[in-house]
């Protein structure tokens, strides 16, 4: 592919797809380039340009939640996204478009139909939103994450199941090296806790609680992502607890974080689940309630479902204790190991290739340059 333009972002879990994808067609194409479309509010403003990639800004803007007269300020931006959009397209004259989605997606991709430039959707979550599935009538391909989509989209011919693409590092790490790099115990127990990058004050609040108010110490050691926001007061909470937790504002490098840990304790974002079963690790999962249409309670069903995952409700979380639900998870040896293998058999850590692939057979067939 000489020239791909991808389009999505607004949060992570439509920009780190993305990235995965350009990150794939950069490596597999030697010469080819790889562009971005995206808005300056999102996560994509900051993230692209860091990395090298040239991000072309559109004015599209998202609709708030209940009707109201922001619906024609949207529908007035959509419109000139469009044009801005077609504007791009004429001056990079690319071979494929690649939504994934995030309210950028729609103008790019439709822009890109009108001119009949091949286009494509990655869909991350189970339960596709209204937008994606109406785009999807103007995609080649639609590339979905789990099996349970399938059933929302019109045109069943046009979806192929490959999962979500995630970085191929993530699952390169051994777990002595891992365990060493966090300098954690190697014949402990080890439980990731996660709330994704901003942390999640709820999880954050209940560990804290379950740990201030234990009389016993832990049975296993813990590994603990607080995001900013949290990190310096629950530092100074642990300051003299004899528990051995490590705690960290950011951790980088996920792939040593993931094969260190027996257990992940997180929310239900749809990459991170990716990235759970692409590991092969059981879960506890506390889904975020305030995500939109319900994403992460659908994407925690079905892990739970397939007996890779424990969902807990946010609103339940005060009447868990949520580190005791971890130790007896830990003990039980049996269960933990069949959930880890459940976990595996959801995950698709080829992914990438599948979708790479997929889209290099649909252009050699309709005959355009690679």
């Amino acid at each position: 592919m000489n020239k791909v333009i991808l389009a999505g972002g607004g949060t992570g879990g439509h920009l780190f797809p993305a990235i995965a994808i350009a990150e794939g067609i950069k490596k597999k194409y030697s010469n080819s380039q790889v562009y971005f479309m995206g808005t300056k509010r999102g996560l994509e403003a900051k993230i692209l340009p860091e990395r090298g990639y040239k991000l072309f800004y559109l004015s599209v803007r998202g609709l708030k939640r209940g009707l109201n007269l922001s619906i024609f300020k949207v529908i007035f931006f959509l419109m000139k996204s469009m044009v801005e959009s077609i504007k791009i397209l004429r001056q990079i004259q690319p071979q494929a478009v690649i939504g994934t989605g995030g309210y950028v997606s729609a103008p790019a991709v439709l822009a890109a139909s009108l001119m009949r430039i091949p286009t494509f959707i990655q869909e991350q979550n189970s339960f596709p939103g209204i937008t994606t599935r109406i785009l999807s009538l103007f995609a080649k391909k639609v590339f979905l994450a789990y099996d349970e989509s399938q059933k929302y989209f019109w045109v069943k011919k046009k979806l192929k199941v490959t999962g979500n693409p995630v970085r191929p590092e993530i699952f390169k790490t051994d777990k002595t090296s891992a365990m060493k790099k966090f300098n954690l115990e190697q014949d402990k127990k080890t439980v990731l806790i996660l709330g994704g990058s901003q942390g999640a004050s709820s999880i954050n609040n209940a560990v804290l609680e379950d740990l201030n108010s234990s009389a016993q110490e832990l049975g296993f050691q813990v590994l603990w992502q607080t995001g900013e926001k949290d990190y310096q007061k629950i530092k100074e909470n642990l300051e003299d607890s004899k528990n051995p937790v490590q705690i960290f504002n950011f951790i980088e490098d996920m792939s040593s974080a993931y094969a260190a840990c027996d257990l992940v304790v997180s929310r239900a974002g749809a990459i991170t689940l990716s990235e759970i079963t692409g590991c092969g690790k059981p879960a506890i999962l506390i889904p975020y309630p305030y995500a939109t249409a319900g994403h992460q309670k659908y994407n925690a069903q079905v892990l739970e479902k397939n007996g890779a995952a424990i969902v807990i409700e946010e609103k339940n979380l005060q009447q868990v204790t949520l580190l005791s639900k971890t130790s007896d998870l830990l003990k039980d040896e049996q269960k933990l190991k069949q959930m880890s293998g459940n976990s595996k058999k959801l995950g698709r850590p080829n992914a990438l290739t599948e979708i790479l692939d997929e889209i290099e057979q649909i252009l050699k067939s309709d005959q355009h340059e690679l």
